[in-house]
């Protein structure tokens, strides 16, 4: 029996140490996970001995260290990105100069797209983190805006081709997912989905419409998102892709 909060240490080919420890609970299986921050947690029934748990993270040395990468090469790109004047943001998947104003007579912020980019006007004159912050705040509402009437429009289109109802679209700021359909026929739409090629929004909303006939991810349901779009299973990889750069930035 393993010692609650266990630790050890694991050495990559590339020389560096990869600090996880265990954890004893009430559970049938071994599994070993990765968090967003980068913590690795190996997770253990309580008659499992700790030696067990060290094989299991040597025998995923490879995919331990695959999502660290992935979150530290995340990580740095979110360091490295700043919203300031002249950066490049996204907009239906095409690059967009973001131009920042300063303006202390408005009494709001502002964001509105011109022929140059996306000009926002922010009330205050500063600079550092609190002044990005501001200026990633209004383009983030300004981007909602821009979502809900993209995916009410898009979701309308699809429902009439699909032949297929649904409740209200409300348009969430989700951490990682990118829509959800209730039984109750309620969709759920990430705002990102703006940031994306339009083939991907596409396939986000015909995957949550199929879902009006079938609340899983049964061979039927496959069945239904492919007749609309037969190359889903490459837009559904497209959108993995996507997400990654996306999500922690905006």
């Amino acid at each position: 029996m393993i010692r609650n909060m266990e630790t050890g240490s694991i050495t990559f080919q590339d020389g560096s140490i990869c600090n996880y420890k265990m954890i004893a609970s009430k559970r049938r299986t071994m599994a070993v996970s990765v968090t967003k921050e980068g913590e690795v947690i190996v997770r253990l029934p309580f008659h499992v001995s700790a030696a067990a748990g060290h094989r299991l993270v040597v025998d995923n040395r490879d995919w331990i260290y695959k999502q660290l990468w992935k979150i530290h090469t995340k990580l740095g790109e979110k360091k490295e990105f700043h919203f300031v004047h002249g950066a490049s943001v996204l907009l239906f998947g095409t690059s967009v100069l973001l131009l920042v104003s300063e303006d202390p007579l408005k009494k709001k912020d502002t964001v509105r797209e011109t022929k140059e980019g996306i000009l926002v006007t922010v009330t205050l004159i500063s600079e550092g983190p609190e002044y990005e912050e501001r200026i990633r705040e209004a383009l983030k509402l300004w981007y909602r805006k821009r979502a809900k009437t993209y995916l009410e429009e898009k979701t309308a289109w699809w429902a009439n081709k699909m032949k297929v109802d649904y409740e209200r679209i409300a348009i969430r700021d989700q951490a990682t997912r990118w829509g959800s359909c209730s039984g109750k026929g309620n969709l759920n739409f990430n705002w990102r989905l703006v940031l994306l090629p339009e083939e991907l929004a596409d396939y986000v909303v015909v995957h949550e419409l199929a879902h009006r006939f079938h609340m899983n991810h049964s061979r039927q349901f496959w069945s239904v998102v492919d007749h609309e779009l037969p190359d889903y299973i490459e837009r559904r990889k497209a959108l993995a892709n996507w997400g990654e750069k996306l999500f922690g930035i905006y």
